[in-house]
């Protein structure tokens, strides 16, 4: 009996330890349906088009899996009609600073343009829109918290 009980033990062990540690996808996605990122961004207003990925926090970076939920970001290179850009410069206080592109996102990513970050409104996300004056391109990334 004792042997029996700690073999279902060291069974269940086993089982339990494997399903923590799920294979992370070699390759993020690419999405190009703008509804998630609007649902996440309703304050800059229509969402023209969109190139996103949402990945999943410490993948690949050593971290030890764990069961629960999982930490996700988005991250989205848009393109907004110009008076959205001008509403968030506006509405919310933007300072100078440059968004850390995921790599699949990296080809679509404009460059030589001075980009303002302006911290939105914290849900159950932390979100900032990375804009540019006189642009309709912006970078929008949110994180679960």
């Amino acid at each position: 009996m004792r042997t029996m009980g700690k073999m279902l033990g060291i069974t269940a062990a086993i089982v339990l330890i494997a399903a923590c540690d799920p294979v992370p996808p070699k390759e993020v996605a690419v999405h190009t349906d703008p509804a998630p990122v609007a649902e996440d961004f309703p304050e800059v207003g229509e969402i023209v088009q969109a190139s996103w990925v949402e990945e999943r926090m410490g993948a690949g970076q050593g971290r030890d899996a764990a069961p629960g939920p999982s930490d996700l970001r988005l991250s989205a290179v848009v393109k907004l009609r110009r008076e959205a850009v001008a509403k968030v410069l506006d509405g919310y206080q933007c300072q100078a600073g440059s968004p850390m592109v995921p790599e699949p996102l990296k080809g679509l990513f404009p460059t030589g343009v001075k980009w303002l970050s302006c911290a939105l409104p914290t849900t159950t996300k932390a979100r900032t829109a990375f804009v540019a004056d006189g642009s309709e391109q912006a970078f929008l990334t949110s994180t679960t918290m």
